[in-house]
C-alpha cells in the first residue's frame, strides 16, 4: 500500500525529558522456554535481514517518494546511534527512538535506511536582515544589522509560539522558493541623509556559502540562527557558522536551549552570543506550555557560563501562566546565583498568538514588577522587552546609573559604549559585551 501522506513522527510520550527513553525490547531478550528462544532468534535474523534490505533498497512509498535522491536538502545527520530495529537521535533531550521511516518530534529528522537524516539543509523558510535589537541582543554591536534565518521545525511545542507558521511546519509544507536579502544599497537624499535599500533574490536553496556572501553584501555584522529553533537544523547552522567565522562575521544563536551536552560542546566555539529563551521557572508550566522540561535548559545555561560564551536570557511573561511573583523571583534568583549579576535578562511582553490567542497581552505593569524583582536580586542589566519607549529598554551603568545606550523599540537613539570600547564614559565601568 502506498502511503501518500506525511511521514509520521515518533517520540516516546510520557518519558522523562533529559534522559534516554527505554528502548523497545529487542528480539531475543525474552527468557522463556527453549522454543521461544529459537523463535526469537529467528525473528532477530529476519529483523537484521530487513534492516539490510531497507539500507540498500529504501521503501519508495514513504521517504523516497517525498524526498528523491536529487533533493539537496537531505543530508546525513549527526548525533545518533543504532537502537534495536531503529535509531536513537541524540541531538536533544527527547532522545527520540525512530523506527524506519519515522521522524522525531522536530519533524525534520528521520530514520532513513537505518541512518539519521536531516531534511532541511539549506532549506530556509524565513530570511531577513534585522536590527540586532530584534533578537533581542543588546550587548553586541548596538544598532547593527544581522542576517537572520530559519528552517521549518522545532523540538518544542510552545502554545504561544510567535513564529508557529515556521516552527510547526513539516519541511514539505514550506514554500519551495523563498525571497532572501542579497544586497544593501545605500542611497542619499538631497539633504544629505542616507537610507538603505535591500535587494532580494529568489532561491530554492540557500547554502552556507550563500548566507555568508549575502550577509557581507547586506553590510551585516553577524549571522543569526533564529525565528524557530536552530537546534533542529544543527548541521546547517554549524557549517554556516564555520564559514561566517572565517569571513569575519559574528554568530548568534537564538534558542530555547533544548540541546544535549555533546552537540552543544561542539557548537559553542563558533558562537559569539547565545540568546536563550528561559520560558519560566516552573517544571509543571514547562511541560504544559512547551512540552519540555526545565532542567535541560538550565544545564545549557550553566554550560554557556562555564565556557564563557556571552549569553542573554529572555523570559516571555504570559498572563496567568508564568507571571506569578514567586516564579519571577525564583527565575531572577537562579540567574543571579548561577549565571552572574552581569547576565542580561529580558522580561518580554506577550501578545496573543497560536493556541493561546484568548489570553490578554502582558500588562506593562507586570514587566515593571518583574524588572524590579530582578534588580532587587542584584542583577545589573534587566530589560523590558516588546515595550517600545519604556525606560527598561535602555542600558544603564550599574555604578553611576547614567544611560549608556538609549533605545526606542529596535532603534538605537544614543550609544555611548561603542566609542569607548564598552566602558562607561563617566566612571570607566566595564560593561560586558562585544562593542
Amino acid at each position: 500500500m502506498t502511503y501518500k501522506g506525511l511521514v509520521p513522527h515518533f517520540g516516546l510520550p510520557g518519558k522523562s525529558a533529559g534522559r534516554a527513553p527505554d528502548f523497545f525490547p529487542c528480539p531475543g531478550q525474552s527468557t522463556g522456554r527453549a522454543a521461544a528462544a529459537v523463535l526469537s532468534g529467528f525473528a532477530a535474523a529476519l529483523a537484521v535481514a530487513a534492516a539490510a534490505l531497507i539500507a540498500f533498497y529504501p521503501p519508495p512509498s514513504t521517504f523516497a517518494a517525498l524526498y528523491p535522491p536529487q533533493n539537496n536538502h537531505v543530508r546525513t545527520g549527526r548525533f545518533a546511534g543504532i537502537a534495536c530495529n531503529g535509531v536513537q537521535c541524540r541531538l536533544c533531550p527527547y532522545n527520540c527512538f525512530l523506527p524506519e521511516g519515522a521522524r522525531g518530534r522536530c519533524k525534520v529528522r528521520i530514520n532513513y535506511g537505518g541512518r539519521i537524516k536531516t531534511l532541511v539543509y539549506s532549506q530556509a523558510a524565513a530570511v531577513h536582515v534585522d536590527p540586532i535589537e530584534k533578537k533581542p541582543v543588546y550587548h553586541m554591536y548596538p544598532g547593527s544589522l544581522i542576517y537572520s534565518l530559519a528552517t521549518p521545525g522545532c523540538n518544542l511545542s510552545c502554545k504561544g509560539c510567535q513564529n508557529w507558521e515556521i516552527s510547526q511546519l513539516y519541511p514539505e509544507q514550506a514554500p519551495r522558493r523563498v525571497s532572501v536579502p542579497s544586497a544593501l544599497e545605500v542611497r542619499f537624499l538631497p539633504d544629505g541623509r542616507a537610507y538603505g535599500e535591500i535587494r532580494s533574490t529568489e532561491t530554492d536553496s540557500l547554502t552556507p556559502e550563500d548566507i555568508v556572501k549575502y550577509a557581507l553584501a547586506t553590510r551585516s555584522k553577524a549571522v543569526a540562527y533564529t525565528y524557530a529553533e536552530p537546534v533542529v537544523f544543527y548541521e546547517y547552522m554549524y557549517d554556516t557558522a564555520l564559514l561566517a567565522r572565517k569571513a569575519g562575521l559574528k554568530n548568534v544563536m537564538v534558542s530555547a536551549g533544548y540541546i544535549n551536552p555533546e552537540p552543544l560542546a561542539e557548537l559553542l566555539p563558533l558562537m559569539d552570543v547565545v540568546k536563550i529563551d528561559l520560558k519560566g521557572y516552573n517544571e509543571k508550566f514547562y511541560r504544559a506550555y512547551a512540552g519540555g522540561s526545565l532542567e535541560p535548559v538550565k544545564r545549557t545555561l550553566l554550560e554557556l557560563k562555564k565556557k564563557r560564551v556571552l549569553s542573554e536570557v529572555v523570559n516571555l511573561v504570559i498572563p496567568g501562566l508564568n507571571d506569578s511573583e514567586a516564579d519571577l523571583a525564583a527565575l531572577s534568583a537562579w540567574v543571579k546565583e548561577n549565571l552572574g549579576a552581569d547576565t542580561p535578562l529580558f522580561f518580554s511582553r506577550f501578545t496573543p498568538n497560536y493556541l493561546v490567542s484568548e489570553l490578554p497581552p502582558t500588562p506593562v505593569a507586570t514587566l515593571e514588577k518583574a524588572r524590579a524583582i530582578a534588580l532587587k536580586r542584584g542583577l545589573k542589566f534587566v530589560y523590558a522587552g516588546n515595550a517600545p519607549g519604556h525606560p527598561g529598554e535602555n542600558t544603564y551603568c550599574p555604578k553611576c546609573g547614567k544611560v549608556l545606550i538609549r533605545r526606542y523599540g529596535f532603534a538605537v537613539l544614543e550609544d555611548r559604549l561603542t566609542p569607548t570600547g564598552g566602558r562607561c564614559p563617566w566612571d570607566g565601568t566595564k560593561i560586558p559585551g562585544i562593542w
